[in-house]
């Protein structure tokens, strides 16, 4: 190769380059082709050849229990001390759920019984939810895997690619490895400071399984200053609540999954980073690559589709959020630290950690409600309006999620959800949906035992016109309070 085409060099061609044999024995020596073929720069025989593709093979795992691997490093990534869970902890933490689960079925009739509650250490916490977070981050792994498979196949250099083709086997199991580093590195990093199972709001475990982080809950109860036993109630009912909802409304699981999905599809593999890779990696150490992989090495750009899908998602995690805040502070009000462990939880949850940084940077992901005093307010207002029977309604049917404008604007949410059924330019589709929804009924009833949104919609604004000027202030006031997260 020439000079000029050294400076010209894709990262790839450096990579490739440096790991078999670019500018080794034999370099500067013109353009001529060696006996194999090559140009004097790739000075390889096949025994050569087999060794390096074997050592790259082994090093990310071609052929591996992506899963598996993904727990092994999240594992080795989980700070200590993490210390066994005492047979104290045990008992406290199941007389906590007990009692968390009689304050809440005093506040709604979601179902909140018969649910396994445990405490766990960090690393049990990780190899439980691992299965969970593999699932949500499906969507991301999967065009990953493509875009980076199709990166490396149209950048090899151009002498190599006879000698590289039928890898795209090996691309791949490559990609997948890289990933399982990713997302093992994250979920090891959040473990630091997870509290529950269900802490980031996505359904992790089965939703019979309630679970504590123990070593993390003592450590967030002392950093309040509340008593413990205080915090372990709060949090289970938390758990609790979540767990609930997400059984009693399991489409919210898909709707996640598709803001995943619309997130993933505009993935691309970040070239900058794999240049700053190429011009510092030690040739004479390949494990060099899979320490630069795991610190974000292929860290998506993020593009103004993956924004307004990231902002779908955010917003759909605080209406989860907003909805267990309000449920949980009414079942604690016998907690005498409700109102500061609440602010805390508020505060965490709008605002993103080290461990949350450490999540985004690795997987490209964020799960931070920003807007969860926004949701909290909404349903506050519901409740004041129609009761819990209102508030919890919201989650009996798609259609009555709220939008971006409704948690910019509380008050306007039921007025909102009656235009759309009565406006005469969608009759038709009303029409649509009720025939539809009338014929599903006929075949067997949901098991989250929706309503017509039709009769929510008329039930909320028959509500909305009893509303005394008292209530709308105290809304507001909440409305108010809620610019401060945003």
């Amino acid at each position: 190769m020439t000079d000029d085409n050294n400076n010209e060099q894709n990262p790839f061609e450096q990579i490739f380059g440096m790991l078999f044999g670019a500018n080794g024995p034999g370099a500067g020596q013109g353009d001529d082709k060696n006996e194999s073929g090559m140009p004097q720069g790739f000075q390889i025989d096949p025994a050569m050849m087999s060794t390096i593709m074997n050592q790259m093979q082994g090093l990310f795992g071609q052929g591996a229990d992506s899963q598996a691997q993904a727990v092994s490093i999240a594992q080795k990534a989980v700070p200590t001390p993490d210390p066994a869970v005492t047979d104290d902890a045990e008992r406290a933490t199941a007389d906590a759920f007990r009692l968390a689960e009689l304050w809440l079925a005093e506040v709604t009739d979601f179902s909140v019984a018969n649910r396994s509650a445990r405490p766990l250490r960090r690393a049990d916490w990780v190899k439980e939810t691992m299965p969970g977070w593999q699932k949500f981050v499906l969507p991301i792994k999967e065009n990953m895997s493509s875009a980076l498979t199709e990166t490396l196949e149209s950048q090899v250099p151009a002498e190599m690619k006879g000698i590289l083709a039928g890898a795209s086997s090996m691309f791949g199991s490559m990609s997948d490895s890289m990933f399982a580093m990713q997302i093992g590195q994250a979920v090891g990093a959040l473990s630091e400071s997870v509290l529950t199972g269900t802490e980031v709001g996505l359904p992790l475990l089965p939703h019979d399984s309630a679970v504590l982080v123990e070593t993390n809950v003592s450590s967030f109860a002392a950093d309040l200053d509340v008593d413990v036993s205080e915090v372990r109630i709060y949090l289970a009912a938390q758990e609790l609540a979540h767990l609930a909802l997400f059984e009693r409304a399991p489409w919210l699981s898909a709707q996640v999954e598709t803001a995943l999905t619309r997130y993933a599809q505009g993935l691309k593999v970040d070239t900058s980073q794999i240049e700053d890779m190429a011009t510092n990696i030690d040739p004479s150490n390949i494990s060099d690559l899979s320490d630069n992989i795991r610190q974000g090495l292929f860290n998506p750009p993020t593009t103004e589709d993956q924004k307004k899908a990231l902002t779908s998602l955010e917003n759909l995690l605080a209406v989860i959020a907003g909805w267990v805040d309000v449920v949980v502070y009414e079942a604690c009000k016998h907690l005498p630290g409700r109102d500061q462990i609440r602010e805390a939880l508020r505060r965490r949850r709008a605002t993103a950690g080290p461990a949350e940084k450490t999540f985004s940077t690795l997987v490209g992901l964020e799960f931070n409600p920003r807007r969860l005093r926004d949701a909290a307010a909404l349903f506050a207002y519901l409740e004041t309006q129609g009761g819990a029977e209102s508030r919890d309604k919201v989650f009996s049917h798609p259609d009555l999620l709220p939008t971006t404008q409704d948690l910019d604007d509380p008050l306007g949410y039921s007025e909102r959800r009656h235009a759309e059924w009565t406006n005469e330019s969608s009759i038709d589709e009303a029409l649509s949906r009720i025939l539809a929804e009338g014929l599903d009924g006929a075949g067997g009833t949901d098991e989250a035992g929706p309503e017509s949104p039709s009769s929510e919609a008329d039930s909320a604004a028959d509500n909305d016109s009893e509303t005394d000027s008292s209530t709308g202030s105290d809304a507001g006031d909440d409305d108010s309070d809620s610019s401060d997260d945003r």
